[in-house]
């Protein structure tokens, strides 16, 4: 099981390097549409989109979430094992629903973005930190593609989702 701080340091990794990447594209870069994919901008707004949802699910009282969504009794997935479970998902035609999907996002909006991508992930910080490694394995939250998955378990994917869209930027991009 990987700890709190390990998955916390993870995440924020992830998310640093990600915004690292968007902070250095040009207008044409960052607004593009590449292959009838997302532009830059638009994944980032997606994972903005992503973590305003996260910031509120980990508000919800733990009494609540285990009346809502059950008291997870299974043993803790690792990263590669819902990495793989989720690509394997995209490749039979999982999409994101509507929710996540984002609309044309302008280079003028880009630094205000980063800023609130940024701000949004140490919030969401602030929220894993206070539960207990105990409570990020017991609680489940519900999930699109994965099904439910205890609160460490999305942390774990919050973390692979980001770098997902990073190595994707990346490959639209020819940025290596």
């Amino acid at each position: 099981m990987n700890s709190k701080t390990t998955i916390i340091n993870s995440l924020r990794n992830s998310v640093e390097n990600f915004n690292e990447l968007i902070s250095n594209l040009n207008k044409e870069e960052f607004e593009t549409n590449i292959n009838n994919k997302w532009s830059a901008g638009q994944d980032l707004f997606h994972l903005i989109k992503l973590l305003r949802i996260l910031n509120i699910a980990y508000l919800i009282p733990k009494p609540l979430l285990g009346l809502l969504y059950g008291i997870n009794k299974d043993e803790q997935r690792s990263f590669e094992l819902l990495q793989s479970k989720y690509k394997k998902a995209l490749a039979n035609g999982a999409k994101s629903p509507s929710i996540y999907i984002p609309k044309p996002v302008l280079f003028e909006n880009k630094i205000s973005l980063l800023e609130k991508h940024q701000l949004l992930n140490e919030k969401f910080i602030e929220k894993i930190n206070k539960h207990t490694d105990a409570e990020l394995d017991k609680f489940k939250l519900p999930h699109p593609i994965l099904g439910k998955v205890s609160l460490r378990e999305l942390v774990l994917f919050t973390t692979f989702h980001t770098i997902h869209h990073f190595e994707l930027l990346k490959l639209k991009l020819n940025k290596n």
